[in-house]
This record gives C-alpha cells, sequence and structure tokens, in this order.
C-alpha cells in the first residue's frame, strides 16, 4: 500500500480517554500504532485522525482501553512493526503472512481507475491496462495481478510521491489513469489545487477491486493479544455503517 509522504513527519501521539470515565476496576491499558498521512481514513490533520482511528477508538473503548498513534512515512511506519518499536499500524490491505497478523476489517476500500473524461479508459481484464500507462505510488499494494504485471515488466506505470501528484500528473496527460482508493479521490478534490482540475477526471466505472482495511500486528503473544482485542472490540457495531456515517462530512 503506501509510501505517501514527500517529506519527514514527525511522530505525532494522541490518546483518547475514555478509560478514564469507566470503573477503576477495569483494566484500561493503551494500544499504540503507528499510521501514515492518508486522508480521510488517517492523518494528523483530521478529526480525531481519521475514519480508521476512530473506528478503531470505538472498538477499544468496549473494554476501556485507548489509543495511541504515531503518524509517518509508510516505510518507516511499517518498518516500526518489524523492529518491535510498536505491535502494529494500520491501515493496510489483508495480505496473508507467518510473520503478522492482522485483524478483522476497520474499513473498506474501493480501489478503482481515475481517469480523464477526454480519455476513458476501455477495458474487461487486468492484462487490457498494458495499453495504458498506470500512475502508483512506490510500496503500495494495489491488485496481485497489477502488481505481478508491473514486476513483470509487461504494465506501463510511472510512479508519484503521493496521490496529489498523481492526480495532477493526470490531468495535464503525463499518465493515463491512476489506481487509488475513491474515498481518497472524493476527498482530495477540496485540495485547492486537485479542484481545478478535478472537472477533467472522472472515476471508471468498473471497479478494480473493493478491499477491506485492517491492523497489522507483529505475530507475537503481545500482537495476538491485542488483535483479539480489537477483534472482540469490532464485533460490537456496524463498522461499515460508521465508516459510511464519518464519510458523509468529507464527499
Amino acid at each position: 500500500m503506501i509510501d505517501a509522504l514527500p517529506k519527514k513527519i514527525s511522530t505525532l501521539c494522541m490518546c483518547f480517554m475514555l478509560a478514564m470515565c469507566l470503573p477503576a476496576e477495569i483494566n484500561a491499558d493503551t494500544l499504540e500504532l503507528s499510521s501514515i498521512e492518508w486522508p480521510p481514513f488517517t492523518g494528523s490533520a483530521l478529526p480525531k485522525y481519521g475514519i480508521n482511528s476512530q473506528i478503531i477508538t470505538q472498538a477499544l473503548s468496549y473494554q476501556g482501553h485507548t489509543l495511541a498513534i504515531g503518524i509517518l512515512p509508510w516505510n518507516r511506519a511499517s518498518r516500526t512493526v518489524k523492529t518491535g518499536q510498536v505491535v502494529g499500524y494500520y491501515p493496510t490491505y489483508y495480505n496473508p503472512s507467518s510473520e503478522l497478523l492482522f485483524s478483522e476489517p476497520i474499513g473498506a476500500s474501493p480501489i478503482v481507475l481515475i481517469e480523464r473524461k477526454s480519455n476513458p479508459i476501455i477495458w474487461d481484464k487486468a492484462s487490457d491496462l498494458n495499453h495504458y500507462e498506470l500512475g502508483v505510488l512506490k510500496g503500495y499494494i494495489n491488485t496481485v495481478e497489477i502488481d505481478d504485471m508491473i514486476a513483470n515488466g509487461s504494465q506501463k506505470f510511472e510512479t508519484g510521491i503521493d496521490e496529489k501528484q498523481n492526480i495532477l500528473k493526470l490531468a495535464a496527460g503525463r499518465i493515463d489513469a491512476i489506481i487509488m482508493d475513491v474515498n481518497v479521490f472524493e476527498y482530495l478534490k477540496s485540495d485547492p489545487q486537485v479542484a481545478k482540475v478535478a472537472p477533467l477526471l472522472q472515476v471508471n466505472p468498473k471497479i478494480v477491486q473493493d478491499k477491506t482495511l485492517h491492523i497489522t500486528f507483529n505475530n507475537t503473544q503481545e500482537g495476538k493479544k491485542w488483535c483479539d482485542t480489537v477483534n472482540q472490540g469490532l464485533a460490537q457495531f456496524d463498522v461499515q455503517a460508521m465508516q459510511d456515517a464519518l464519510l458523509k462530512p468529507v464527499k
């Protein structure tokens, strides 16, 4: 998924202090996770640090726990887990690994093609995209088929530093389409530079893939404990309904 930021972002930590209102006998604890700038899902400038952060906080609240978040560039966020600095990071797409554990979904991520209205992408199967140059982000997971085509050289692509840069390149005709989450595209329309070019662009009607978002935990005793705790909380409410409600103000 996401090697997102062109500049170093200092670690930001925050705690939701819901546990202070709960009975003292509850064994409250703080889950420390790394995350990234990927609005509207996560971000230091977003209300309560974004949709995914609010969903995780809601899940933890059922057992009186709180959330602490470090906002970092994607490669650093994932590295903090691999080196054991924190127990997990988010948001990630499900990617089975014996070294990692994945929570139940903390959100949904419809992956689409953003294209110019003057140059719609005609495709049926993934290999049809080989006729076009795609804008992608370094380190991001797209789909298995598309990533395999990029790896074997059959897919033309250009790497951007972030989604905003790719949108501006697309509008300028430097690439043919962008692979990205449709909610991220809708959110970025609020950026003044993107707003200027947004009328030139559209979402391709064929969805590339519907994905889910997760927390990735270390496959350790501590990671399993927190993964189970979050999953128990997520089972207490409708995650998709909460995401839909939180998206309304930003669309």
